[in-house]
């Protein structure tokens, strides 16, 4: 079995890069009510192997160690911190189930033979929560690509369906997806809603956890013979953005709206606040309905080069990224009265042929493309509190001067209009990245650690219900091992 090797400073004794909260687990204090059983599995490797190609088909199972290396990877490379943790961690055995009978026996297996299994999407993922750490089987659903029911009101879909595909096909009955991420086009129905939390579409609809947007998640429970249970309401807590750990997502609902015909606006401002202000109004602003709200700082605008030499994103400006529904003879006045300038504005088009977008710059494609222009550059999921931002900005920009850049997503929150940051942050060592993030919390400025593969690291996600969920569909404790410290200390 691989263990991870994180080096002499790793985990740190005082929480370094951690968000410091404790742990706890809900069965009884110190200890667990259950404990994965640890083993080297790979004894029986080949006998392994061979009964996986007798459900899936030679074809769809691979043990070659570049396929394995490649197939084991998701997005860490966007920390360096993750990078050299994670690097040679792969699994031991890849697995494309074609039907939901074949992903449920390939469940049976590693259940009966104690194997680490982790579920597998596009592997867009950005801080490791896909990738093997102690080896075993990966299942990749990508095979699983069956749209089984859509209507106006929902997609009832399998788990590895790529969202866009999904937007197609709604638009036939003049629906849409509510919320997707940036990387729509690749990212698959289970991947995002066990991976991500919101996206394009939260300035409207919240986050997945809410109104429905995710009425319910069908899942095989991780033992030897595999049970199918259907998740909804309050249970859903436990499936969520749980990065593959506490079930098998086998089918997605997704709640659809009705089809809206978006403009695509970018709006230049001399000046950040100025610039801030104006998103927020503008997310605020019930006259028009949006899609999109996204603020950016210089010079975040000058590592969108397509956009740079398109004069979209004019030399020193601060930009804002908009779609909504409101024609330019609404918005250009609008945004002069802001203090803006619209610099781009795109008409309504069909979800196919997609297209460039506006919102392939926006949430973590934000950070790729600063990346691209700046290898030194990485980034944090922060969250202002909308009523403080430009205080709490300002502070921490005096704090940690040319470190932070601010890249600010409008979305709604329990009704409320929140100002989630994916900040661009300028690397210089973990221990400067650690200090950051401690400052960041003490100013009331919410951290989400995308530089630890523990994801218990933050409770406000991982925490007890999350934990019991375990308990009761793995209880073996064998999905995903090795993300969760406090499995780790049992």
């Amino acid at each position: 079995m691989r263990l991870p090797d994180n080096g002499a400073a790793w985990p740190p004794e005082k929480g370094i890069l951690s968000n410091q909260r404790p742990v706890t687990n809900g069965f009884g204090g110190g200890t667990w009510g259950w404990r994965m059983v640890k083993h080297d599995w790979t004894a029986g490797l080949d006998e392994a192997v061979a009964e996986l190609k007798d459900i899936v088909g030679p074809r769809h199972v691979t043990v070659d160690p570049k396929r394995l290396a490649a197939g084991s990877r998701d997005c860490f490379h966007f920390s360096p911190v993750l990078i050299p943790q994670l690097e040679d961690k792969q699994a031991d055995v890849i697995v494309l189930p074609g039907t939901q009978d074949e992903l449920r026996r390939v469940v049976g297996v590693a259940a009966r033979r104690g194997a680490p299994l982790t579920p597998r999407g596009a592997g867009t993922g950005n801080y490791g929560q896909g990738v093997p750490l102690h080896g075993g089987i990966l299942v990749n659903t990508k095979r699983l690509n069956r749209i089984i029911h859509l209507d106006a009101g929902a997609a009832q879909v399998e788990a590895g369906v790529i969202l866009h595909d999904i937007e197609k096909a709604a638009a036939a009955v003049d629906a849409e997806l509510r919320m997707f991420p940036s990387t729509v086009p690749t990212s698959s129905a289970a991947g995002f809603v066990t991976g991500g939390s919101g996206g394009v579409g939260s300035i409207e609809w919240g986050l997945l956890r809410e109104r429905g947007n995710v009425p319910a998640v069908d899942i095989f429970t991780v033992e030897p013979s595999p049970r199918r249970e259907r998740v909804a309401g309050a249970d859903l807590e436990g499936v969520l953005h749980n990065c593959g750990l506490t079930a098998f997502v086998v089918e997605v609902t997704l709640a659809l709206a009705p089809k809206t015909p978006w403009h695509q606006y970018a709006i230049a401002f001399e000046d950040l606040t100025t610039c801030l202000t104006a998103g927020r109004e503008l997310a605020e602003n019930d006259a028009i309905k949006k899609r999109l709200v996204t603020a950016f700082e210089w010079p975040i605008p000058s590592f969108f080069v397509p956009l740079m030499r398109r004069g979209i994103c004019p030399e020193g400006a601060h930009a804002l990224f908009l779609y909504t529904d409101a024609p330019p003879a609404v918005v250009e006045p609008l945004a002069r009265g802001l203090g803006g300038r619209v610099t781009f504005h795109d008409q309504p088009r069909p979800p196919a042929p997609r297209g460039a977008q506006l919102y392939d710059y926006t949430w973590n494609h934000t950070t790729q493309w600063a990346m691209k222009a700046d290898a030194s550059l990485t980034y944090l999921q922060d969250r202002f509190d909308v009523d403080r931002m430009h205080e709490q900005m300002e502070a921490r920009r005096r704090r940690f001067p040319n470190e932070v850049f601010e890249h600010v997503e409008f979305i709604k929150v329990d009704g409320r209009v929140a100002a989630a940051g994916l900040s661009i942050v300028a690397f210089k060592s973990p221990e400067r990245l650690a200090e950051l993030i401690a400052y960041c919390e003490s100013d009331d400025i919410r951290v989400s650690n995308p530089h630890t593969y523990f994801l218990d690291d933050d409770t406000r996600w991982y925490g007890d219900a999350f934990l019991t969920a375990k308990k009761r569909w793995d209880p073996a404790g064998l999905l995903n091992p090795g993300h969760l410290r406090a499995m780790d200390a049992a």
